[in-house]
């Protein structure tokens, strides 16, 4: 059997996010379909390779969210980290930033950018009350 090397960028190479458009960019599996982020050379459901590289929507369902006490660089606690499930891609896990106490879930958020490409973080999530989503519906915030 042998072996061939993918003609593509090591991970830490690779677009996270298109500053211009907004988005987070990852990858699609041309196989399966499988979504991933940060991107993948090899699909981690099929195992197919390469991998499309391919900008996600900015909008997205919340799932869970919890508060983190403990300080991380740059991050001073407390913050709130979710899971939020793009519209067309992955589930990924991001900050969540203007949150009602008692906000309940899902919540559909928006992917907000920072200016700074230095920041950390570089991106969050916040509710979107007047945003459509990639599947026609429109986003009402809830709070409990």
């Amino acid at each position: 059997m042998e072996l061939s090397k993918l003609d593509i960028a090591n991970t830490t190479a690779r677009p996270r996010y298109d500053r211009e458009a907004g988005t987070l960019v990852g990858s699609r599996c041309e196989r399966c379909l499988a979504t991933s982020w940060p991107g993948r050379a090899v699909c981690h459901r099929c195992g197919y390779a390469p991998t499309t590289i391919t900008s996600f929507a900015q909008t997205g369902m919340m799932l869970s969210y919890t508060t983190v006490w403990v300080a991380r660089p740059g991050v001073t606690p407390p913050f709130t980290l979710a899971q939020v499930k793009l519209d067309d891609g992955p589930m990924i896990v991001g900050h969540a930033r203007e949150l009602a106490e008692g906000t309940r879930v899902p919540l559909h958020v928006v992917l907000v950018l920072g200016e700074d490409p230095e920041m950390t973080p570089l991106f969050w999530f916040e509710p979107a009350p007047d945003v459509p989503h990639a599947d026609g519906s429109w986003a009402a915030a809830q709070s409990g």
